[in-house]
This record gives C-alpha cells, sequence and structure tokens, in this order.
C-alpha cells in the first residue's frame, strides 16, 4: 500500500513459503527478518535462520517479514490524527528496542516525508501509529513499517512529545 502511495520501501517479502526466503536473501547483500504481526525484534538473516529444518519450522508457525538491509539513520514518527512527531534514534543495536542506551533526538522532519507520513497512515486507515523510517547517506527516507499498537511512554519521557495528551483527545474526538 505504501508503494502505491508513492512513498519509497525497500525491496521486501513477506512469505511462509522457504524457497522464497531463499531466494530473497540471496538476492540482497545484507537482509533482516521481522515477525509479520509483532513480538519479536528484527535481526540480521544467518545462514543458521536458512538452516532447511529451522526455517521450516519457523514458517510453518507464522508467515516472516524479510526486507533488504538499508544501512542508515532510524527515524521513528508518532502519527495522532494530523499531528506528526519524529525522532530520530541514535543506537548501535539492529533493533532500538533492545538498546538501553539509546538516544531518542527529536526532529523536524522533511515537509514531504511528514505528508508521507499523513498519507501512509490515512491509506493504513489508522488514526494513531507510529512509523518506522531508515534515512540512507544520501538523504533519501525509505519507509519500513506502521505500527498499529506502538509503545510510546519511554519515546514520550525521552523526547517531551505530548504523545498521550494528543493520543486523548483523538480518543475524545
Amino acid at each position: 500500500m505504501a508503494k502505491q502511495i508513492g512513498v519509497t520501501i525497500p525491496a521486501t517479502l513477506i512469505s511462509n513459503n522457504p524457497e522464497q526466503v531463499r531466494e530473497f536473501v540471496e538476492a540482497h547483500e545484507k537482509a533482516i527478518f521481522k515477525p509479520v504481526y509483532g513480538g519479536a525484534h528484527t535481526k540480521l538473516v544467518t545462514e543458521a535462520h536458512l538452516e532447511p529444518n529451522r526455517l521450516d519450522v519457523a514458517l510453518s508457525i507464522s508467515p516472516v517479514t524479510i526486507q533488504e538491509y538499508i544501512p542508515g539513520t532510524n527515524i521513528r514518527s508518532y502519527v495522532m490524527g494530523k499531528s506528526v512527531y519524529s525522532a530520530e534514534i541514535r543506537s548501535q543495536a539492529l533493533d532500538f528496542r533492545e538498546d538501553l542506551e539509546a538516544e531518542l533526538i527529536p526532529i523536524d522532519l522533511p515537509e514531504s516525508v511528514k505528508k508521507q507520513c499523513l498519507a501512509i497512515s490515512k491509506a493504513f486507515m489508522l488514526d494513531w501509529t507510529a512509523i518506522d523510517w531508515r534515512v540512507k547517506p544520501t538523504g533519501e527516507y525509505l519507509f519500513l513499517e506502521a505500527n498499529p499498537s506502538p509503545m510510546f511512554i519511554h519515546f514520550e519521557r525521552q523526547t517531551g512529545f505530548p504523545i498521550t495528551q494528543k493520543l486523548v483527545n483523538l480518543l475524545m474526538y
């Protein structure tokens, strides 16, 4: 859907077919994986993950999202109605949720990216979401995902953004 509204996304595969997963990983220098529906953290795909028995068992339980790894800066944007708050996430971890020392630095998004946040929220029918971006060293923003049920208290405390109040206002509307 994001691609259909003109948002740039990395090469992505959502599948529970082991052959498709192997072909996708072979076609990219590095790939990451995450569950389709929350829970586990993002990990780099390794040879151990592609071991046939392990892959077959994992994919029989649930499909997986595989994306090409994009080097760059992590940005998280919270969208509540028409409000968008964003921060750069400085972390050495692949998945910042595993890094207790991650720094959250409030930023102003380029206006075009802010409009993309609102367009994604509308297209996905989410009045409330957290959107994850990766900014390439060239400055290009790539959409990674929109979380329909994001955690936010730690983010709010670190940045000072009024997420709770905006969310309450949205629910009261």
